[in-house]
Order: structure tokens, then C-alpha cells, then sequence
């Protein structure tokens, strides 16, 4: 069981003592991770967590929401994949492959995702041979209707009438950042309401 990712109770520990770590306890972490040992999952957590969030912290310029989905799915991919290992430098450089592997499948849900939200504004509706595109924005419009009035409005602002973010921090007299926080947790509600009209029509 893979625990959930909240917060990390216990500073990382100094690069010299974690080098101390012996082979033979390094092998018995790695081989209990890949059986999916729960106590194993609380150890790795503590030595390996705060690092893996901090450079994901560091690679999305401090954006905390995709730095946390992007741990999630690291942990994800350690437990699908994780093998027995007994070199410390080795196990840190693979863990460092896979945090940047999730994040850049994060980064392309992300993209794929904003890109569908500016062709609602950007793409005419009378292009021939659209039957499929034109049903995937009649349930955006759905998923888009199911939202309360203030992230869709946030969201119309943002990918239907072009404004930029700084127009519509000065328009809500809050900051910049602000401003992406909420997008960023308006586009998750829209993601979920999105999901949940295409199962209903599965």
C-alpha cells in the first residue's frame, strides 16, 4: 500500500550519513518496496521524500499542486517498477529518472488538456468533418455549466476571451500567482466534471 502524500514529518537526512547506508540494507529496503511492504513504503517515504518533492518543487518553478501530482505518480512508478538494488548512487539516479518521467507526464495531461480549452475559442465550428471534435465541445459546455460561477468565469476569462493572467490579477485585485493558483484549481474541477460527462456517455 502506497501511503498517501501529504507532508514529510522528518528532514532529509545529510547526503554524507545517508551514503553510510549499507549494501545489505539497502537490498532489504528495495527488495521489501518491491514486495510492497508497508513499512518498507514508511522508510522510503522518510530517506527518499523530501528530496524527490524538492527537486520536483525546484523543476516546476515552485508550482506546489503539480509538484504533489507529480510525486504521487513517482511513487506510483517505484512501486510498479522498483527491483532490488544495492548501490546507493544508482537507486538515487534511477529514483531521479522516474520523478522527472512522471513530471513530463504531467506536464503533457497538462498541456493536452489547456490545449482542448483554447481550441474551444480558437478553432471555427463550421470546418467539415467534425463530428467528433464538435461532440467533445458540446460536453466541455456541459462539464463547463456543472462548474460554479466563479472557475468558469476564471476559465472563460483565461482561454476563451485571451485575457492575460496580470489583466486578470489587476481586474480581481489579487497577484499574478494568485491568479495561477486558481486556474490551476479551476482546470482540476473541470478535469473531474470533464471525466465524469465522457463516462456517462461511454
Amino acid at each position: 500500500m502506497i501511503p498517501a502524500i501529504t507532508a514529510f514529518p522528518t528532514p532529509l537526512i545529510p547526503a554524507q550519513q545517508q551514503g553510510e547506508e549499507s549494501t545489505a540494507e539497502l537490498r532489504r529496503l528495495t527488495t521489501a518496496l518491491a514486495q510492497g511492504e508497508d513499512e518498507a513504503w514508511s522508510h522510503f517515504n522518510r530517506l527518499y521524500g523530501p528530496a524527490v518533492f524538492r527537486q520536483l518543487l525546484a523543476l516546476t518553478r515552485g508550482d506546489h499542486d503539480l509538484a504533489k501530482e507529480a510525486l504521487q505518480r513517482t511513487y506510483l512508478r517505484v512501486a510498479k517498477y522498483v527491483r532490488p538494488c544495492e548501490t546507493e548512487a544508482m537507486f538515487r539516479a534511477w529514483l531521479r529518472t522516474v520523478a522527472r518521467t512522471a513530471l513530463q507526464d504531467c506536464w503533457r495531461r497538462q498541456r493536452s488538456f489547456t490545449d482542448l480549452l483554447f481550441r474551444k475559442r480558437q478553432e471555427p465550428p463550421e470546418m467539415p468533418d467534425r463530428t467528433g471534435d464538435e461532440r467533445l465541445m458540446a460536453e466541455l459546455d456541459a462539464a463547463l455549466a456543472r462548474l460554479d460561477a466563479t472557475n468558469r468565469e476564471l476559465l472563460e476569462a483565461k482561454y476563451f476571451l485571451g485575457c492575460e493572467v496580470r489583466t486578470i490579477a489587476d481586474r480581481l485585485a489579487i497577484t499574478p500567482k494568485a491568479v495561477e493558483s486558481r486556474l490551476t484549481r479551476a482546470r482540476e474541477c473541470l478535469r473531474r466534471e470533464l471525466l465524469a460527462v465522457l463516462q456517462r456517455h461511454e
